[in-house]
């Protein structure tokens, strides 16, 4: 054996105790699972009222319900066109991965895993599919697969771990048939494990990822010689793990295996059981049951039907006895409903206990007394969201890690001309443009870009449309009374329309305004700011018209002359004449 054969081997044998020594560690974490999966799916006792059930149920839509669908924003609205159109070709390269599977229902996987076992995982893939030509190997397709990981076959570093930012390295581990060893790893490999094993056997593996060596190693403890393949880092992503943090329940900041919900009602819930398995023997005693006069054979089956009449040989000697009570009685019964009562009225604390340690308010279930004001139910509600506002914070938190892994992948893994494919012909006519901003995302990836989710849907639909219509009133009144006063003073133009942003924001899917806003305020500043122009002397025609005008004018002006001098000499001779006239005489 070589000396890197020998320091392969060492290092092989490192991993495996650091492997088993994890597991140990969550061992513990891997039964508790496993006894929450049974208690949920109600194995045990079948019959019985599984509040349990309900309130993950109730929780599930509370914390994600809907696929959202994600957007990229631009953290400085500045920049140039080459981002913008870079933020566009990754968007809709994300929109499109997500429509290569069924995205929603991974997802949710992840969450039914942390309402129940208290960590939900999910890992990004990058899954190219080659094909041969001749001895070239070729890209057929590309795509970004989010997979899910059952907690139970996740295993995270657990030395000197208190939280998550703690943890060097992280693995999961899968099942792998010969086959699929075959087509992954050496075939001297899968050989060797074919001939120990059979060809029918499952071998573990683990995919660990190393986050100091920034190496990934393929584990698997029935193979002793060495790993069954190591890599180098080949995504490059900015947290090195492909999976984002997990979403987890309890943890006290010593510790990075959380405590499932369950282990804090355990109690309640046993007690629950117990009194609904007490409250169905009780129910089972409680029958109908007493003695009778066995000289009046024919009352012995007088309860068999509902409504009955029986015929009697005596009936004077029934008469006389005082009627059927008083030669029938019956078993008393009060103290079984009494015991049914008071157990009923436990169940009913138990239940309320356990909703009020797990958040679900009664106005979440859908209940509320009808005596209760609207402000009452109000506050019932808030009060129920803000209790479980930090999970489904937590879930969006994890969703936007998610995405933003995969859409480092993507600039990182897909080729420059399936990128410019997300653009149409017009955004392409730019080829230079282009090309900048493919070049952009391989080089920078979301460096100034910021990933975000929009939803479309919403729990109080009647209120989120109140909402939008007093958003739109406002904007509409902020642009009235805006309209006068800046053209006025062109300088409040930014104060107003960060004031208009601002509202825009508060409303759902504000962003669809946000292209409409840009292009309405810059054609206002361009407006503003527009200097007055002057006249084009050299205008021809305008000089045309003005030259007519001019000599329309000069005529007009002369023949008022010319008027005007008849005048002033009809006047002269006039005068001269009368002066000719006064002289004869």
């Amino acid at each position: 054996m070589s000396q890197n054969d020998l320091s392969r081997k060492n290092l092989r044998d490192a991993w495996q105790r650091k492997i088993s020594a994890a597991e140990k560690k969550y061992a513990d974490y891997y039964d508790l699972v496993s006894e929450i999966r049974a208690y949920y799916r109600n194995e045990r006792r079948r019959n019985k009222q599984n509040i349990f059930w309900a309130t993950v149920e109730t929780l599930k839509p509370f914390l994600y319900f809907k696929q959202p669908t994600p957007f990229i924003v631009r953290s400085r609205k500045s920049v140039d066109e080459t981002q913008l159109l870079a933020a566009t070709i990754l968007e809709r390269a994300l929109y499109w991965d997500m429509k290569q599977f069924d995205f929603d229902s991974v997802v949710k996987y992840a969450r039914n895993d942390f309402l129940l076992s208290g960590m939900g995982v999910l890992w990004e893939q990058y899954s190219p599919d080659f094909y041969n030509i001749g001895n070239e190997l070729l890209k057929r397709s590309e795509k970004v697969d989010t997979v899910y990981v059952n907690p139970t076959m996740f295993l995270m570093d657990t030395q000197n771990v208190n939280v998550w930012e703690d943890v060097e390295w992280i693995a999961r581990k899968t099942y792998m048939s010969i086959e699929e060893l075959k087509n992954s790893f050496d075939i001297k490999i899968a050989e060797y494990l074919e001939a120990r094993f059979g060809d029918a056997g499952h071998i573990s593996v683990y995919e660990i990822w190393d986050k100091p060596s920034k190496s990934v190693y393929y584990y698997s403890p029935e193979y002793p010689f060495d790993f069954l393949e190591v890599y180098e880092d080949t995504l490059h992503l900015t947290g090195f793990f492909p999976c984002p943090k997990p979403i987890m329940s309890t943890l006290a900041n010593d510790g990075i295996i959380p405590v499932p919900d369950y282990v804090e009602i355990k109690s309640l819930l046993d007690e629950l059981d117990g009194v609904n398995n007490r409250m169905r023997l009780t129910m089972q005693a409680l029958k109908v049951s007493g003695c009778y006069d066995n000289s009046f054979p024919e009352l012995a089956n007088i309860l068999d039907k509902d409504v009955t009449l029986i015929s009697l040989s005596d009936f004077d000697k029934l008469k006389d006895a005082g009627g059927i009570r008083g030669i029938i009685d019956f078993a008393p019964i009060e103290q079984y409903v009494t015991a049914l009562e008071t157990l009923a009225r436990r169940r009913q604390v138990l239940i309320d206990s356990i909703y009020e340690v797990t958040g679900v308010s009664d106005i979440m279930r859908g209940s509320s007394q009808s005596g209760e004001t609207a402000t009452a139910v109000t506050q019932k509600t808030n009060f129920g969201t803000l209790r479980n506002q930090d999970r489904q914070n937590d879930m969006q938190r994890f969703l936007k890690d998610l995405l933003r892994i995969k859409a480092e992948i993507i600039c990182e893994q897909f080729s420059p001309s399936f990128l410019l494919s997300f653009l149409n012909s017009e955004e392409r006519s730019d080829m230079t443009k282009a090309a900048n901003a493919v070049r952009l995302l391989k080089t920078e990836k979301l460096r100034g870009l910021v990933i975000d989710l929009e939803t479309d849907g919403c729990f109080n639909v009647e209120k989120e449309e109140e909402r939008t219509l007093k958003v739109l009133k406002n904007v509409h009144e902020l642009i009235s009374q805006a309209f006068g006063l800046v053209s006025q003073q062109p300088a409040l133009l930014p104060l107003y329309r960060k004031m208009l942003e601002s509202a825009m924001s508060t409303m759902p899917k504000a962003r669809q305004f946000d292209a409409v806003v840009d292009t309405v305020f810059n054609t206002i500043s361009d407006e503003l700011n527009k200097p007055d122009e002057p006249p084009a002397n050299n205008n021809n025609e305008f000089l045309e018209i003005q030259k007519q005008k001019n000599n329309q004018d000069y005529a007009i002006k002369k023949e008022q002359n010319e008027i005007k001098r008849e005048e002033l000499d009809l006047k002269k001779f006039t005068t001269l004449q009368e002066a000719i006239n006064q002289d004869k005489r």
